[in-house]
């Protein structure tokens, strides 16, 4: 389905179809595409792909559900978080708050 409605764009190409995960990811290294859509049996990315997005991390994750149809785009992006002011403290503070925040995996 995916693979029909991209090569009906004309600004948009195909450019590798696999049948396995690790297929996927090996050509996805080869061909450095944009985007890899990748289907799921539920809302959690493989940890394939999140070292695809490591890895790459211009890269974006397209990942389908296969049953619920729900899609979720996954990228790696800077954010920027103002904190302002900042004492010694706050800052050691700040550190600790970000090590604890979740992580990809």
């Amino acid at each position: 389905m995916v693979e029909e409605a991209v090569a009906r764009q004309q600004d948009m190409a195909v450019v590798g179809v696999s049948t396995s995960l690790d297929e996927l990811t090996s050509l996805a290294r080869h061909t450095e595409p944009h985007v890899v859509v990748v289907g799921l049996h539920d809302s959690v990315l493989p940890d394939a792909c999140v070292d695809l997005l490591l890895e790459r991390p211009r890269t974006k994750v397209l990942a389908v559900e296969e049953h619920e149809g729900h899609a979720y785009l996954w990228e790696l992006r800077p954010e920027q978080v103002e904190i302002g002011e900042v004492s010694p403290e706050d800052m050691v503070t700040t550190i600790r708050e970000a090590v604890q925040r979740p992580s990809l995996r």
